[in-house]
């Protein structure tokens, strides 16, 4: 190697070659990671991927039916994928109830709408690209509050990607998809209520669960959030400043409940989502007065009663708004009352398939709910209804305030913890009406009115049922709530004293308000152990165990009977880590009808060894529980009858004095 050249050539790629083959040789002694972490991280990676592509296919198609020009490139971003996820939820009930779910043609839909749309895929894509000049726009504040921001969703998503632990998940929003997919079809369960329920977002979750399992649900739910939130911020940022933007979204995220809900396999992001582009498309037909907008704002308002049946105050108060539009622009009333028409009729029509799938199924269009038809007898219907108002007259005048300081996540009554800011802000919107351009007095105008008339709703509501004072039936709202938020940030951060600034003050507000809620999301995420279960450190059943108690033990237990076994289960409304070998009490109250119905220990035991049921599994806290309650739906005859009911069975396996599993003889 007498040519200087050659030698430094040699020399140089040993120099690159020789510390990588050290590393690869040193690993193959040392591994990093075990099989169980590596499995993991790809499952994780795999959900995270396949949720942004059915939200990015989604907003492909949105994006081809409705560009929306006008608009921020975020508030598109948001709508577009919104009206995308409606249809594709509509599409899946189409497909679920006629053709049946295959995987393979779950996993064709968005190939084939990506390639068929790629130039509206691009288009959609691109609009990302405003969070990039958001973020350049950007001050301290602003970029403070991303970071906070940021942290909170990320805690949400470890959560997300962790085997699903919430009631309302186990009980119905992950239990009604993996039943579908079980049974090959949509269809009516006549042992699962609430499969007559509106379920736009269990289709989405449907979608998800075959291509990614249960966890690829809630990440999909949480991208739905990413995608309300990044549409808030694009939305205030044009409408008021960049700072107000971010002080928007500070106000909805200060809150433990609204960030947790992200990663819950919960529906009411979607419903939160289609409020959000009600409140856009309002707006925007008092400005444009077209008919897109009118029939867009119709369509997302049936598609959020088609997510959950108390969407239906985003009805009502989108009337109201509409009417004061219509008022503020001078229309003729004979116009005006078409328009209102053309509003409402939208509105039906799209929310109409889950009208009519229940009453084909059951006769009941709004089942379970109202009338008895399908499972629902007039028993059923009073013990699922009855609920007496919550609270007092405090609770009909004080809503907005009583939800703050009162709610609590899965406390009684409102059950949501809200955080400071969506009141604290939202009480000075009405600040600096000098200063305000008739374009951002008009989106006041219309937030206001939504919320104002969706808080009438609410306060109303509770009169009829306790059950319907619950903060998360109405997040259809929170949009408007989240915008006066954001105006009051504006218009107090224009308010002067002398030496005193203000905006510092109010700046420091916010990221306290966010900083504390991040330090209880993340001490709720460590303590629930999901970063362990998300790298395979811990089992998903040890973290089940660990999270839910006797309940992981006994489902387990449950599903390793011996082939060909059914579990009729009392008092335990969670069917979801059992399904299909059991099946649930849904509404509790299935000791009180077989024992109306059948009368006698006897009778009830014959039937159930005639519906195929070979075990019985009792949640023996919840029935001691109730022993105290004075329910008037389970009075202490109802349970004393099952205590002598169960005398006569052979002694049961029991899981801690929670549970007790019987054979039937």
């Amino acid at each position: 190697m007498k040519n200087p050249r050659t030698r430094n050539l040699i020399l140089g790629l040993s120099a690159i070659l020789w510390p990588f083959l050290v590393l690869m040789l040193y690993f193959v002694y040392h591994k990093p990671f075990g099989p169980e972490l590596a499995g993991s991280l790809v499952a994780g990676v795999w959900r995270l991927a396949l949720g942004f592509v059915l939200v990015a296919v989604s907003g492909a198609l949105g994006q081809r039916i409705a560009p929306l020009e006008d608009l921020p490139r975020l508030v598109r971003l948001s709508l577009q994928a919104a009206l995308g996820l409606g249809i594709a939820a509509l599409a899946i009930l189409l497909l679920g109830a006629t053709v049946g779910l295959h995987a393979w043609l779950l996993a064709l839909l968005p190939v084939a709408v990506g390639v068929l749309l790629r130039r509206s895929l691009r288009t959609w894509l691109r609009q990302a690209a405003a969070l990039r000049d958001l973020w350049r726009e950007s001050d301290g504040f602003g970029r403070a509050v991303a970071v906070l921001i940021a942290l909170l969703l990320l805690n949400a998503l470890t959560v997300a990607l962790a085997p699903p632990l919430k009631f309302d998940a186990l009980v119905s929003h992950l239990a009604l998809p993996q039943d579908y997919l079980q049974a090959g079809r949509i269809q009516y369960l006549p042992g699962h209520v609430m499969s007559g329920m509106p379920q736009n977002a269990e289709m989405l979750f449907t979608w998800a669960i075959a291509l990614g399992g249960l966890p690829a649900a809630t990440v999909l739910g949480w991208w739905i959030a990413v995608l309300a939130v990044i549409g808030l911020l694009g939305y205030f940022s044009q409408k008021l400043n960049v700072r107000s933007a971010w002080a928007g979204a500070a106000a909805l995220l200060a809150g433990f409940s609204l960030v947790m809900l992200t990663a819950w396999g919960y529906v009411d992001w979607l419903a939160l989502l289609f409020g959000f582009a009600v409140l856009v498309l309002l707006e925007r037909w008092r400005r444009k007065l077209d008919p897109l907008s009118l029939l867009l704002g119709g369509a997302f308002i049936g598609l959020a009663v088609g997510t959950k049946y108390t969407s239906g105050v985003l009805a009502l108060a989108a009337a109201a708004a509409l009417v004061w539009h219509i008022w503020k622009r001078r229309v003729p009333w004979q116009a005006g009352l078409l328009d209102l028409l053309q509003f409402a009729g939208t509105a039906l029509a799209v929310a109409s398939p889950w009208f009519l799938k229940n009453l084909i199924t059951t006769g009941n269009p709004v089942y379970p709910f109202f009338f008895a038809g399908g499972a629902m007898t007039p028993l059923r219907l009073e013990v699922y209804q009855s609920v007496p108002p919550y609270g007092n007259w405090l609770d009909f005048f004080l809503i907005p305030l009583r939800a703050t300081l009162l709610g609590t996540e899965g406390g009684e009554g409102y059950m949501v913890a809200l955080g400071a800011l969506l009141l604290g802000f939202g009480m000075f919107a009405w600040l600096g009406r000098d200063r305000r351009t008739p374009d951002q007095q008009a989106a006041l105008e219309n937030s206001a009115v939504l919320a104002l008339a969706g808080l009438a709703v609410w306060a109303v509501a509770n009169r009829f049922s306790g059950n319907l004072i619950q903060t998360r039936y109405y997040f259809t709202l929170f949009p408007a709530f989240t915008t006066l938020a954001a105006f009051g940030y504006w218009g107090l951060s224009r308010v002067t004293l002398p030496q005193v600034r203000l905006n510092r003050i109010f700046a420091t507000l916010v990221i306290l308000a966010l900083a504390l809620n991040l330090v209880e999301v993340t001490a709720f995420t460590w303590k629930s152990s999901a970063p362990q279960a998300v790298t395979g450190l811990k089992t998903a059943e040890s973290y089940l165990a660990d999270n839910l108690g006797w309940y992981q033990p006994a489902m387990q237990a449950v599903r390793e009977l011996p082939e060909g076994s059914r579990a009729v289960m009392l008092y335990e409304p969670r069917g979801l880590y059992c399904a299909p070998v059991c099946a649930p009490d849904e509404i509790l109250d299935r000791w009180k009808r077989d024992l109306n119905e059948l009368g006698d220990a006897q009778a009830i035991l014959r039937s159930w060894r005639d519906q195929g049921y070979t075990h019985v599994l009792v949640y023996t806290a919840g029935v001691d529980f109730l022993r105290t309650a004075n329910d008037p739906h389970h009075p202490l005859s109802d349970l004393t009858a099952l205590d002598a009911f169960l005398a006569q069975l052979p002694p049961p396996q029991s899981f801690g004095g929670s549970y007790a599993l019987y054979s039937l003889p």
